[in-house]
């Protein structure tokens, strides 16, 4: 799994379903701004996130539908889909969610987790829930459970692509890895009576089919299509035939044998297909917003109509479907509930919800607004709240999709949507009412860009760093104008790198990268490197290599020195703008954790902080000397004009995935008795000293105390001054006796007061 990423979403699900604008939860009391003091408000949101339901049984045979939800931690929920009563929930120990759930033949229930690759088993009679472990070691995701024969069960894995299987009293089984230097295997389909297992593998598009009696694997994918980036994403075995599911929504039926292309040239927006219909010939799927038939004797797809001809609506990508006294239901989408019947005899439909429960989900990206506020974006399910740090009040905004990136410009929120790379413009002054406010800019991945990243501003100008889609290598620097509305994007500005860290310093544009393709890919390219870029075009001007062998420069900073600040797998560098040298390395505590590691340049005292790897650490900008403020739980930090420091928590997991992250903290700095020091290098006292300069007690440098700016009314007095505040430092340990010497005798040469 490349180390940018701790869990990469599948894009796909992410583009399904509508909006779910939860109730904000209950304000917490906001406690006064105490210096040095973190403060807790608490979760920001509730929300809802459905990654795939299962049509089964439940207690006593009652026909149920079984969700898997994100959470903290992930669960599984049991509906009955006719008089839709919640019926329970189940949770998920030491997991996020779950992307599979099958019922297998016995009518156990399984569920395949993330971030810990866990398979869980739930009994419908006991409402016991058991942890059964991890399938294969060393891997983050379980994908496309689906059962076989003799209550045995089968999925697939991330990021080692392998195929395993489990069965009571056997345990676990590996059939190993699906396609050499692959990592996914997002989806599995099973022909029980044949003993045969299809596996969908992505990035490269690959459909492996497996005998499972001899462990003969051949790739039956069409040979046009290998290699391509659109690879085979859900599939399922119905009537005999494959559908296939690319990650485009491309659709494809195939003889699940040879691969011959039965039929193509139509969409498919869920997850999969429905069973095969009572009438021994119709699947179902979701192609838009409407519900799909496929014809099996004649090979042909189209909309469903009802008794009036008009298309039966879905309102969303269906992500489960099942048959119940010969009607079809269905799950639709992932955020707000939704749920469809359909009676294929008389033509009737009928939209509902079903009572999913919400749960506290992770927060993903953390903005402060120039008014104050603070901004925060659920991972996977999109929405945004803000938070009234004087009341303690989060109000949920709206569904935006995953923002990866924020930056703001002339009092406008810039917002960069995961997966389809958009970049948004949001007004907050005005309501917010998602394709207008924000409204969308422009998308990336069109120039195979999906995370726009990184955010800067100078004129009218907004920069924005990129890392590539699914597959591929190259990240972009895209340069808009706000005023005239035009755009540059340069693809691979550094080759095979993604740019993922941008500041404005000076005249120039200052850019870090990471070494990482796209989701399913290893790297090209050795290390990451700093570029500098022409504000005006966007043109690369420079390129430097801060920290040899390093993974990923996660952030760029103008220092409060003057210098570049930047950090790289868990090493803070200092680099001469002027020169391009590096002048300090200082390796910090804490392990390289991805894009989340950042460097924030105080407005309260001057000094730079970081956060990596659950570390909040405060760096003393001329002895370079690092304090640790907290050791653990905070991760995406930035500041907010008045220097408060906001970040969320987060808990990581044996495999080093950041989970149960849901709650916004506050760290107020320190007081500082002089706010903008002078940070010179060395000490003046009206004329330079070879004495370093330094902090003393309540933020002030030994430059801020000898006041040789201030009007003095004689020569002596100025040199008593010094003496006397040299004096005390040495009391106090700042300066030593002949450090005070050399002070005191620079100022008697002085001409201040003269």
């Amino acid at each position: 799994m490349s180390p940018l990423r701790r869990f990469l979403v599948p894009a796909v699900v992410l583009a399904l379903a509508a909006a779910l604008l939860p109730a904000a939860p209950a304000a917490a009391a906001p406690a006064a701004a105490a210096p040095g003091a973190v403060t807790d408000f608490g979760v920001q949101q509730t929300a809802l996130t459905v990654f795939e339901g299962h049509y089964g049984t439940g207690a006593a045979g009652r026909p149920v539908v079984y969700g898997v939800q994100m959470g903290s931690p992930g669960v599984l929920s049991v509906t009955d889909p006719v008089t839709r009563e919640l019926l329970d929930t189940a949770y998920l120990p030491d997991s996020s969610g779950a992307w599979g759930i099958t019922q297998a033949g016995d009518g156990t229930v399984y569920a395949g987790s993330y971030p810990n690759a866990h398979l869980y088993s739930y009994d419908p009679d006991t409402r016991a829930t058991v942890d059964l472990g991890a399938p294969v070691a060393g891997q983050t995701v379980l994908y496309g459970l689906r059962p076989g024969a003799d209550g045995r069960i089968y999925g697939g894995t991330y990021p080692g692509a392998h195929v395993f299987s489990y069965a009571p009293g056997e345990g676990f089984r590996d059939h190993g890895r699906m396609y050499p230097g692959q990592q996914y295997v997002r989806d599995v389909a099973v022909d029980a009576a044949r003993n045969v297992l299809w596996a969908a593998i992505g990035t490269a598009g690959h459909l492996i089919r497996l005998d499972l009696t001899t462990g003969e694997k051949r790739d039956i994918w069409p040979e046009a299509l290998r290699g391509d980036a659109n690879y085979p994403y859900d599939i399922d075995l119905a009537g005999g035939k494959l559908f296939v599911k690319r990650n485009n929504l491309q659709a494809l039926v195939l003889d699940p044998d040879t691969g011959a292309v039965l039929a193509d040239g139509f969409t498919m927006g869920s997850r999969g297909t429905s069973p095969l219909a009572p009438d021994g010939r119709s699947v179902y799927f979701t192609s838009g917003t409407d519900l799909w038939r496929y014809d099996l004797p004649t090979d042909t797809a189209g909309p469903v109509r009802d008794a009036a001809g008009a298309p039966v609506r879905s309102d969303g990508a269906g992500i489960g479907f099942g048959f119940l006294d010969g009607q079809l239901y269905a799950v639709v989408g992932n955020y707000a509930g939704q749920a469809l019947r359909y009676d294929p005899a008389t033509g009737a439909s009928e939209r509902y919800r079903l009572p999913f429960p919400p749960q506290a989900l992770d927060i993903n990206n953390i903005t402060a607004g120039p008014d104050g506020r603070i901004w925060t974006n659920l991972y996977i399910n999109g929405n945004l709240a803000v938070l009234d740090p004087a009341t303690g009040a989060a109000t949920n905004v709206g569904r935006l999709g995953q923002a990866d990136g924020f930056g703001w410009h002339d009092g406008k929120m810039y917002q960069g949507v995961y997966p389809y790379g958009g970049v948004l413009v949001y007004d907050p002054t005005k309501p917010y009412r998602l394709g207008t406010n924000p409204r969308e800019l422009f998308r990336m991945q069109p120039e195979g860009q999906n995370r726009p990243i990184a955010f800067a501003s100078a004129g009218s100008r907004i920069y924005v760093g990129s890392t590539p889609d699914y597959g591929l290598w190259g990240g972009a620097l895209t340069v808009y104008d706000t005023a005239t509305g035009t755009r540059t994007t340069r693809r691979d500005i550094v080759a095979d790198q993604g740019v993922i860290s941008l500041a404005v310093v000076g005249d120039r544009l200052w850019a870090g990268t990471t070494i990482s393709g796209g989701g399913g890919t290893t790297p090209r390219a050795t290390e990451a490197k700093l570029f500098t870029a022409d504000l005006a075009t966007g043109e690369k001007t420079a390129e430097y290599t801060p920290v040899p062998g390093a993974d990923a420069i996660t952030s760029v900073v103008a220092g409060p020195d003057g210098m570049i600040w930047g950090l790289a797998d868990g090493e803070v560098f200092v680099l001469d703008p002027a020169t391009g040298a590096v002048t300090h390395r200082v390796d910090v505590p804490g392990d390289y954790s991805g894009v989340a590691d950042e460097l924030v340049v105080s407005a309260a005292d001057e000094h730079v902080y970081a956060s990596l790897d659950g570390y909040l650490l405060k760096i003393d900008p001329l002895s370079k000397a690092v304090r640790v403020i907290r050791d653990a739980e905070t991760y995406r930090l930035t500041q907010d004009g008045q220097g408060n420091l906001w970040f969320r928590n987060g808990v990581k997991a044996a495999n080093r995935a950041v989970q149960y992250g849901s709650r916004l903290l506050r760290y107020v700095p320190e007081a500082d008795a002089c706010p903008r020091s002078d940070l010179r290098r060395d000490v003046y006292a009206g004329e330079a000293t070879a004495v370093p300069n330094r902090y003393a007690d309540g933020g002030c440098t030994v430059n801020d105390l000898i006041r040789d700016e201030d009007h003095w009314d004689s020569h002596g007095a100025f040199v008593a001054h010094v003496a006397s505040v040299t004096d005390g430092l040495v009391a106090s340990g700042v300066l030593d006796d002949a450090e005070q010497d050399a002070i005191v005798a620079a100022a008697g040469r002085s001409s201040v007061g003269r």
